[in-house]
This record gives structure tokens, sequence and C-alpha cells, in this order.
């Protein structure tokens, strides 16, 4: 796995695509969200896939920040999909979590020491706070510009 750094960059694309998800549950109904298909996921489903992250990469770099090189173990996207239910959620409830999981991101890795703080991922090995930050950046942004694409703003 790339090791990946965190900048200014990683803070714009995290605030700009909770930006992006924000508007786009604004502005498109919910059941256009459910029914549009981006593989085997609704568009409700990607946007809760990506909260899911966002809340997991958040709390991954607070426990590198805070504890001493805590163990980090890996996720299975798709249980956690099942378990919290995505496809029925409230589409702007899942993009507030989105909103309050990049901030929190952002937040912590304003101080670049903190950035390098470790943990140790269960099938990556050492990886550090940022890493985790730029990984949700990168990802999210990746699901976020799909979204943005077939829910692009109206003049």
């Amino acid at each position: 796995m790339d090791r990946l750094r965190y900048d200014e960059d990683s803070a714009f694309t995290l605030a700009d695509d909770a930006a992006t998800l924000a508007r786009i549950v604004r502005t498109v109904a919910a059941d256009r969200l459910r029914s549009a298909r981006f593989g085997e996921w609704t568009a409700v489903e990607v946007i809760g896939h990506i909260a899911d992250s966002a809340e997991i990469f958040a709390e991954r770099v607070r426990r590198c920040i805070e504890e001493d090189r805590p163990a980090l173990p890996s996720f299975d996207q798709d249980e956690i999909a099942k378990e919290r239910r995505n496809a029925e959620r409230d589409p702007m409830d899942l993009s507030r979590r989105v909103i309050a999981a990049h901030a929190r991101i952002v937040q912590l890795l304003m101080d670049e020491r903190a950035r390098s703080r470790p943990g140790i991922h269960s099938e990556h090995g050492e990886l550090d706070a940022g890493h985790f930050g730029a990984y949700q950046a990168r990802h999210g942004h990746d699901h976020a510009v799909e979204l943005a694409t077939a829910f692009p703003p109206k003049n």
C-alpha cells in the first residue's frame, strides 16, 4: 500500500466533498437517490459508505494521535453497510455524518506534528494519522466525483 501524505489539499478535498454531498442530498429527491445505481449500490448506499468510512477514518486519526501505536483492525464495508442499513437511511442524515467526520479529520490534522503519529493496521502495518486522513480524502473524493457526475448542479 502506498503511504499517503496529508496536506492542505487533502483538507480542502475533505471539506469540498462534504459540501458536494450536502448539495446532492438537498437538491435530488431521496427516491431518485435510492433508485440510481452505481454497480451493486444505490446512490444512498454510496453516500452511506462514504459516511461509514469517514467515521472509521476519523476514529483512526484520533486514536493515532491520542494513543501510543494503537492496533487498527480492517473492516468489511459490505457488512457495515448491511448492519447500519444504509439503504434505508435518510440521505440528509448520511450527509451530516460525512460533514462531521470530515471536519473532525481536518481539525485533528491541523497540527502537522499530529500527522506523523503512528498506528498499526492489521493488514498494512504501521501507518500514520496523516495517511488515514489522506486516504479518506482520496477515497471519499472518488465516490463524490462519481455522484456529482450523475447529479450535477442545476443552473
